[in-house]
């Protein structure tokens, strides 16, 4: 419930505001990612851009790219066990898992529109879809104990794309 993924959905907001539609770009190549402590990787349209944030009990990294008209968002929070270890108790996975997709959600001004709970590598997960007046998106939330990992796909149709299909379909934890 601490989760900040607010702070990282905002930037995402902010995005989706001056128009994904402007930014369209049909050179974009896709490659995988791999975040710098070598925790997860996943397919992504070109080099994303990095934010990081360091607060007491947690530290966050966010990286953000996109291709044509869609944003493609994964980023991971890694809370201090000693602070915040949201896995410690079965009620506090759901509750952590509600609470990034309904974050989300809010910062952009989204209603969800399905979600399923699933495991992922061995991992309690959350799959979710909502829509907002900017944007679609499908996202996908893994709880690897004081870690919570996002992926979030941002686009203007209707069914969700095949590239996005592709971004979630490669994400793999490597070292949780």
């Amino acid at each position: 419930m601490k989760t900040k993924w607010l702070q990282r959905s905002a930037a995402l907001l902010a995005l989706l505001a001056l128009g994904l539609h402007a930014w369209a770009d049909d050179s974009v190549s896709w490659q995988t990612f791999t975040d710098p402590e070598k925790r997860f990787s996943i397919l992504m349209p070109g080099k994303p851009e990095q934010q990081d944030e360091t607060k007491p009990g947690y530290v966050s990294h966010t990286y953000i790219t996109k291709e044509n008209t869609n944003l493609y968002l994964v980023g991971v929070t890694l809370y201090d066990p000693a602070v915040y270890d949201p896995s410690a108790k079965p009620e506090g996975v759901e509750a952590e898992l509600a609470a990034d997709r309904d974050n989300f959600n809010k910062a952009v001004n989204a209603h969800g529109s399905s979600g399923q709970r699933r495991k992922f590598d061995g991992y309690p997960a959350l799959e979710f879809t909502s829509a907002s007046p900017q944007a679609n998106f499908s996202g996908l939330i893994v709880l690897a104990g004081p870690h919570c990992y996002m992926a979030v796909a941002a686009y203007h149709t209707a069914e969700v794309p095949a590239e996005a299909t592709r971004f979630f379909q490669s994400c793999k934890l490597i070292s949780p």
